[in-house]
């Protein structure tokens, strides 16, 4: 079977392992991806983290209801998911990358995501350096939330 390939359709794919897929994974990036590893652009947020070692660059994405219903959210992960693979240079190995659509990016078609991740680049590329830099986070590294109630005495 061939790699990043879907067989019966012959359409190419992005491996799971490029792509961010663990609770655990998306909090950390969060956590790590602060105000240093953001960048923002009229339909895109993105969020840089340093990824595990000998990790390839990992696209994790999120995309909340207020876009729309399951086909526009599916239609948006697909072209983004797409646009990250015809970009194989986007991004160093070794980061973690989590795009947050914002409302009217489920009306955009692959030409306009690409000219639009192509204006956020040279931020990215900054960022990622920044976050190579760094130690890689580990979730038991996260801070904790405050408990909702006192404990008991």
């Amino acid at each position: 079977m061939m790699t990043g390939v879907r067989a019966a359709t012959g359409r190419r794919t992005l491996g799971r392992s490029r792509k961010v897929r663990r609770h655990a994974d998306f909090q950390r990036i969060q956590a790590s991806g602060g105000h240093a590893g953001r960048a923002t652009t009229a339909h895109f947020v993105f969020l840089l983290a340093r990824a595990p070692e000998g990790s390839p660059s990992r696209l994790g994405l999120v995309v909340t209801k207020k876009i729309g219903g399951a086909v526009q959210r599916n239609r948006i992960k697909r072209v983004c998911r797409e646009c990250f693979r015809l970009t194989p240079g986007f991004l160093p190995a070794g980061v973690d990358l989590i795009v947050i659509a914002r409302r009217g990016a489920e009306a955009l078609g692959l030409a306009q995501v690409r000219e639009e991740w192509g204006k956020a680049h040279g931020a990215l590329r900054h960022h990622a350096r920044q976050a190579l830099a760094q130690p890689v986070a580990q979730p038991h590294d996260l801070p904790r939330a405050s408990p909702s109630r006192p404990p008991a005495p």
